[in-house]
């Protein structure tokens, strides 16, 4: 969601947003159409000026809200979904140490599921219990890294989400200040 008073930068963020949208191999849910209906429709009322007027900038408020509402409903499930799917991907990736232990077809499945049988770790060499654990370094190095990641992908996220609503609470205190000045020019007449 973008809080842009330009109208040609909210046709070029809705343009990356569709481009964003059709990227992703989800078919878009009744909701998100929904919400792209109701922004193409009000692209006609933002041509003009919705600023002139309260009762414009109210109704592109009220619209900006609703998509805000719509795109965090949706957020969570979209979390959600993407998740498992890196959790499935995750649990039948195949592991580099399988391929170095042709010869034990079950040990295969059982690294591929994180969990070794002491019987089965006996019956190995030194240097294939080696490979294991060196195996395992990395897996760990690598789900840190991408753990870190993801944390500063979250905090980035959470610092645009409160310079949004501080966004929005600006001009609903400009709004605000405007009707008052719009009525007291009003009863003053």
């Amino acid at each position: 969601v973008c809080f842009v008073n330009d109208s040609s930068s909210d046709k070029d963020s809705d343009a990356e947003d569709s481009r964003t949208e059709t990227s992703l191999d989800t078919p878009l849910s009744p909701v998100s159409k929904q919400s792209s209906s109701l922004s193409d429709r009000d692209t006609a009322e933002e041509d003009s000026d919705p600023l002139d007027d309260c009762s414009g900038f109210w109704r592109v408020q009220r619209r900006l809200q609703e998509e805000a509402r719509v795109a965090l409903a949706l957020a969570r499930p979209m979390a959600r979904m993407q998740v498992e799917v890196e959790r499935q991907i995750q649990l039948h990736k195949r592991s580099p140490v399988a391929d170095l232990l042709p010869h034990l077809p079950h040990i295969s499945e059982a690294l591929m599921k994180w969990n070794l049988r002491r019987g089965d770790m006996r019956d190995m060499s030194l240097g294939q219990l080696q490979v294991i654990t060196n195996d395992l370094h990395s897996q760990i190095q690598s789900l840190n890294e991408e753990l870190v990641q993801l944390l500063l992908m979250r905090d980035e996220l959470h610092v645009e989400q409160d310079a949004m609503l501080v966004d929005i609470e600006d001009l609903t205190r400009h709004a605000h200040c405007h009707q008052r000045a719009q009525t007291e020019k009003a009863v003053s007449k």
